[in-house]
């Protein structure tokens, strides 16, 4: 990570309560990790997306603290050294209806600036989000959805706006494919394929910056766009069309490939366990050992790792492969103030 320094983020434990933690380098089981003896930090507090601070007091990282009903389901953070301040979000927002809504906001790119929080989600189906979940939603200011699925994962679960609702659903799909096969849980479940190893997953990340380079750049172009709001991107799992896309865009904003490897890695913490429960008895039923497929249920360290040498050896790194004189003169210049916090070079 930048200048080897962890990622501090804030994590909900309670209702209206935080913990400040690190963000792990790698972080497979748990996304958080707190260190003894804690440091303190002096923090300011404000609704995410509206700017209007408010001293809060000082904290150990690592012990729970309390804020106000005031400021919303999902706060804004910062504390101050010297003339910059460092923005602590909340990297995992806690909704019922999925398990790996995040926001990508935090990181600190070559230069010490960091990434805004509140501009760009990432999660995975949004089909079976509530009532209380779209509140939620609207509150960080979302304009526009960008839904990765192809047509049978959409028919299967679709995407349901409350009415009233602002926001656009932009549709740019990708296909995910291991030995030229989409819907890999069929092939999987009728023993067509028996076993899909980190190789295989590398290869599928090969194939989708080949195949899908246009819309792959589309998508990133949409995420950088400072005349749009907020934005959310999704596939069915959040995890590999997501996690490229999202990998694209930070890599855009020159932040260092060991920072987006952590916020790749996230769905290991997040996403991998439920759906490995939620799939338990049906892979025992057709006599299908997790073990011979956690790659494909997991986001594969060695799949993004092979993105990354792809990037560089073939197209010069992101900015050849997405043009960046082409994006530039589609969503212009001011990109950068819109994904950069401000006075935040550490």
């Amino acid at each position: 990570m930048t200048n080897s320094k962890p990622i501090p983020i804030a994590v909900k434990s309670g209702p209206n309560t935080y913990v400040m933690a690190y963000q792990l380098a790698e972080p497979e089981i748990t996304g958080w990790k707190t260190y003894s003896p804690a440091s303190n930090l002096t923090l300011e507090v404000s609704r995410l997306g509206h700017e209007n601070w408010s001293a809060l007091g000082t904290f150990p990282i690592g012990l729970p603290f309390q804020i106000p009903d005031a400021f919303g389901p999902v706060p804004l953070f910062r504390t101050k050294q010297g003339e910059s301040y460092r923005y602590l979000g909340v990297r995992k927002i806690e909704l019922e209806g999925t398990s790996n809504f995040r926001d990508i906001g935090g990181y600190l790119n070559s230069d010490g600036s960091q990434i805004n929080f509140g501009k760009i989600f990432r999660s995975d189906n949004l089909a079976k989000l509530t009532n209380s979940d779209w509140e939620i939603i609207d509150s960080l200011g979302v304009g526009q959805i960008i839904d990765l699925r192809h047509g049978e994962e959409k028919a299967r679960s679709q995407t349901v706006l409350p009415k009233g609702l602002g926001i656009e659903i932009t549709e740019i799909p990708i296909d995910v494919e291991i030995f030229g096969r989409s819907e890999l849980l069929e092939h999987i479940l009728s023993k067509e394929i028996r076993k899909i190893t980190d190789e295989d997953m590398a290869q599928m990340y090969q194939d989708l910056l080949s195949k899908f380079r246009s819309e792959l750049t589309q998508v990133v172009n949409l995420l950088l766009d400072p005349s749009k709001k907020s934005k959310i991107v999704h596939c069915t799992a959040g995890k590999d069309r997501t996690g490229l896309s999202v990998a694209l865009a930070l890599l855009m904003c020159n932040v260092p490939q060991p920072q987006i490897m952590s916020d790749f890695l996230l769905s290991n913490a997040f996403r991998t366990p439920v759906r490995i429960a939620a799939l338990s008895e049906k892979l025992k039923l057709h006599q299908v050992e997790i073990e011979d497929i956690v790659p494909y249920l997991s986001a594969s360290k060695p799949a993004l790792a092979r993105a990354f040498e792809t990037l560089d050896a073939r197209y010069g790194g992101a900015y050849g492969y997405l043009n960046f004189g082409e994006m530039s003169s589609r969503i212009g210049t001011d990109w950068p103030g819109y994904m950069f916090a401000p006075s935040t070079t550490w």
